[in-house]
Formats: C-alpha cells, structure tokens, sequence
C-alpha cells in the first residue's frame, strides 16, 4: 500500500483560487486600460483633424501667395466637401494645389463631416467644421483648442 502511495505522481497545476485572482487582476488592469486607450484615439483624430486644417489653409495661402486666384473681396465661404458648386475659382484652385484630396473629419463629434473654409478679404483662412462651425485652425475651440 505504502509502495503505491509512493509510485503516484503528484500533479501539477493551479488551484481554483490562483487562477480566480490572476483573471480578477486582468479585469482589473482592463479597466484602467480601456478608457485610456478611448482618450488616446480621440486625441489621435483630433490631431489629425487639425493637420487637415493646416494643410487647407496652406493651400489657400500657396494659392493666393502664386496669383492663382485673386483675394475674395468679401468675405469668402466655402464647404470643401469635393463639390465645386458656386464655380469659384479659389476653392477650385485650393482643391487643385492638394491633389484633388478631400479630407473628412475624424473627430468622434463630426466624424465624417466636412470643413468649412473661410477666407477674409487679407486672405487668411479659418478653417471651422461644416457641421456646427466649430473652429479647428488657427485659434481652435471647443475639442480642437491647444491645451
């Protein structure tokens, strides 16, 4: 009987309770690491819809800076959503100078949406959402302020 007892391997593994803390520590750290990851991809779109603004508002600067296109003599306002429809020659030429490349907004709030561009007689742009007029560039609101 003793020699029996002997010959038994013992077996090897992990009991019920170590088992139940390692997963109560994964839920744990998933907690924490799930929203954090949320804000970094917010933040992500949102810079991304801010180097979209500057690379639109660039364009109108290179634009006007080459005599493409003359200043507005108002106030000049346009969707930039790849439909040329008052037929002006500046968001013709802004469209042209960043390769027919028409980008959306990323950001959670308008995502999808268009930007709006607004040049003023001087020839500076305002880049703003299509959606609610949110200023993205220069001088950002709301989502889109420099922190």
């Amino acid at each position: 009987m003793v020699k029996n007892l002997k010959n038994k391997k013992k077996k090897k593994g992990f009991t019920l309770i170590e088992l139940i803390i390692v997963i109560a520590i994964i839920a744990i750290l998933a907690a924490i690491a799930i929203p954090k990851f949320g804000d970094v991809r917010k933040n992500a779109n949102i810079s991304a819809d801010i180097a979209n603004a500057k690379q639109i508002q660039g364009a109108v600067s290179i634009v006007i800076a080459n005599g493409d296109a003359a200043l507005p003599s108002s106030e000049l306002v346009f969707v930039f959503d790849g439909n040329d429809k008052d037929g002006g020659t500046l968001e013709t030429k802004v469209k042209e100078q960043l390769q027919d490349s028409i980008p959306k907004i990323k950001a959670a709030t308008n995502k999808g949406g268009n930007f709006t561009v607004v040049v003023s007689t001087d020839g500076k742009a305002t880049i703003k959402t299509a959606s609610d007029g949110t200023t993205i560039y220069p001088n950002g609101t709301g989502d889109y302020e420099e922190k």
